[in-house]
């Protein structure tokens, strides 16, 4: 099985991470431009090209199944890529609808990201200086719905920090230019709908869930409590997840998501057009910050 398939069906379907990470490209970092010498862009360059591998364990709810052998071990996983997209992905295995999590089970997967992380920072720091890592994914700009992770404090309000941001692509496409030409004919709703498609469909792939539900423990019990779990988040009602096919599943989450996409754009937008401008479903932000205390 390649990596980028393993990814998929090992990494997404349990944490929400980056099922394209393998050919994931890197978008540049962008530094302070009146800094000579930036120390957070060397970071960031160091977190966007070295590597790593992070293991850590699953977290499924509930006791595993009496017929099942040895469940702890199968809990056990490793994922592998830059430092950048592991972040990327912890910040996606943490995405929250009003700030309440769709899933805890990749709590350790986050906490062995961090450390990797810290690690690798040290590694070009300037001596007496702290460092920090901001990592967020929103797919319009104060959606209701995001992910974020951070490593290390926020810098002092009278520091003198220093920036540089790099990007991922996140799990979703990219629908700013569909959401704009969808706003001109189809308002708020038409911008609300493009959006939620993308992220249901990009949180929970189709044919990959599919298999997942129909797989072995602990894939189907994780999956299963995913989609209920978001459906409590966003009102969808009770689904039957056992019984019916994913597309249909992601059509349900995806009309109530519109619902919740539209009153907030409508509250928050002076107009469809400009929701559509901040449509960001496809990239994950990278922050790094570097002051001295």
């Amino acid at each position: 099985m390649s990596r980028a398939t393993s990814t998929v069906l090992d990494v997404t379907l349990f944490l929400l991470l980056l099922g394209a990470a393998a050919a994931a490209v890197l978008g540049g970092v962008a530094d302070d431009p009146t800094a000579r010498s930036n120390p957070a862009a060397d970071q960031a360059e160091l977190l966007g090209t070295s590597t790593a591998h992070v293991s850590y364990a699953l977290e499924p709810p509930g006791s595993p199944p009496d017929w099942t052998a040895n469940a702890t071990a199968r809990h056990r996983r490793t994922a592998h890529g830059t430092v950048a997209q592991l972040l990327a992905d912890a910040a996606m295995s943490n995405v929250a609808v009003e700030k309440r999590r769709l899933s805890t089970a990749g709590t350790d997967f986050e906490r062995a990201v961090a450390e990797t992380t810290r690690s690798r920072l040290t590694e070009r720091r300037e001596p007496g200086r702290v460092s920090a890592v901001r990592v967020r994914w929103e797919p319009y700009r104060g959606a209701p719905m995001a992910a974020t992770t951070r490593v290390g404090e926020r810098p002092p309000p009278t520091a003198d920090a220093r920036a540089a941001t790099l990007t991922v692509p996140s799990p979703m496409a990219d629908m700013r230019e569909r959401a704009t030409r969808t706003a001109r004919t189809s308002g708020f709703r038409g911008v609300a709908a493009v959006v939620a498609r993308a992220v249901v469909d990009g949180l929970f792939p189709p044919s990959q869930v599919q298999l997942a539900l129909r797989g072995d423990y602990p894939a189907d019990t994780l999956m299963a409590t995913r989609y209920r779990r978001m459906a409590a988040l966003t009102d969808a009602g009770r689904l039957p997840v056992r019984t019916e096919n994913a597309t249909r599943l992601n059509d349900r989450l995806t009309a109530s998501l519109t619902d919740t996409f539209e009153r907030d754009m409508r509250a928050r937008f002076g107009s469809p057009r400009a929701a559509a401008g901040t449509v960001e479903t496809g990239t994950v932000r990278i922050t790094v910050r570097t002051w001295s205390p």
